[in-house]
């Protein structure tokens, strides 16, 4: 464990939403441009997608963005003002899962992501709820993330990480809301809400309530898994479709997730099974190994889950295998636990088994 140093760079985010988004902009200016540069190679190589016809389509969800929280897609003004980049890239990468399917018919699909768990602490013992994930993507974008503090009165203040030039990912806010998420995959995707609009959405909010409305009160363009926390010892499970909701409890303190349904969707067909069966075995490994916690430490064993390499690669810690383009290779990016309670969170850059975990006082940035 390190203490006192952050594995990715800060950048904080204040003042009006154009003048945050400007902000973010400039000052991740290359690594915003890499991104980019990024997903316009995926797009061909994955999805035989010229980067024009994907910027064309990616201008369609900008009145969406619009109309489900203007902030958000003034902040994305911003971000391409910042960067000196088109608009319409700003709005491509934070779309890009829904273009890859939509303008491909399906052939080409997000890949699966993400293993993500939540720990109510047993009763007798006390201490925090936990929450964590190990963020699985290709090698390349890792060296392109940075952690965003975003002061935005009167909403919360939200720290995350993302890939530079995204609104949103993974991380909480000063209200002790906490979030990981998942990749699902269905049919009836559609232009609407995408994915990482919901995602600011759940950490823009204040109360659990207004978190869970974030993902079930809006028109979803695609499939999402949202596990939301507080520190106050909850958690609930949001799979979501752009038809349907599933609404997931703690079963004995613990919840986990991949990137498969859990529960029916009569109105989408889940098929990333079919596509990337890993999510089967991350998941049933998952809640194997944290469903053997005793009364004890639940750091331990969500870090030991985290680190485990049961099937490798298709396990919760992965790493390059070297079987792709060395441009496409895959890997555990970033592995974060929060405890939302304590603002605290504890992030490795790289796959855990082999990088420490940081510890960030997130209340002291809070606070300045």
């Amino acid at each position: 464990m390190t203490t006192g140093q952050l594995p990715f760079p800060l950048i904080v985010m204040e003042g009006p939403p154009r003048q945050r988004g400007i902000t973010y902009g400039a000052a991740c200016r290359d690594r915003i441009r890499a991104t980019i540069d990024f997903y316009r190679f995926i797009f061909r190589a994955e999805g035989g997608l010229d980067w024009p016809r994907a910027l064309d389509a990616a201008a369609g969800f900008a009145k969406p963005i619009e109309s489900y929280d203007p902030d958000i897609m003034e902040e994305i003004r911003g971000i391409a003002q910042g960067a000196r980049v088109d608009l319409n890239e700003i709005l491509a990468i934070n779309t890009r899962s829904e273009l890859l399917f939509l303008l491909t018919s399906g052939a080409a699909p997000p890949k699966p992501c993400c293993t993500s768990i939540a720990t109510i602490p047993w009763p007798e013992t006390g201490g925090s709820m936990l929450m964590a994930q190990n963020w699985d993507w290709y090698r390349k974008t890792m060296d392109n993330c940075v952690l965003l503090l975003i002061r935005q009165p009167p909403r919360p203040t939200v720290f995350q990480l993302v890939e530079a030039g995204l609104i949103a990912k993974m991380g909480m806010n000063s209200e002790g809301i906490g979030l990981c998420t998942n990749a699902l995959l269905t049919d009836g995707w559609r232009v609407g809400v995408p994915y990482h609009a919901v995602l600011r959405g759940i950490l823009n909010a204040r109360r659990a309530v207004d978190a869970i409305g974030a993902v079930t009160q809006t028109r979803r363009a695609s499939a999402g898994n949202y596990l939301i926390g507080h520190g106050d010892w909850f958690a609930v499970d949001v799979e979501a479709s752009p038809g349907h909701l599933n609404i997931l409890y703690p079963e004995k303190g613990l919840l986990t997730h991949t990137n498969h349904f859990l529960a029916p969707n009569p109105a989408n067909a889940d098929l990333m099974p079919a596509r990337w069966p890993d999510t089967i075995v991350r998941g049933a490994r998952a809640g194997q190994l944290c469903a053997e916690r005793d009364q004890g430490d639940d750091m331990i064993w969500i870090k030991r889950t985290l680190k485990d390499h049961f099937d490798h690669p298709a396990s919760i810690c992965t790493h390059p295998c070297g079987l792709v383009d060395p441009d496409a290779e895959w890997q555990t990016n970033a592995s974060m636990i929060m405890a939302p309670d304590r603002r605290m969170m504890y992030l490795s850059q790289g796959p855990p088994c082999e990088n420490d975990y940081h510890r960030i006082d997130v209340g002291a940035l809070f606070d300045r």
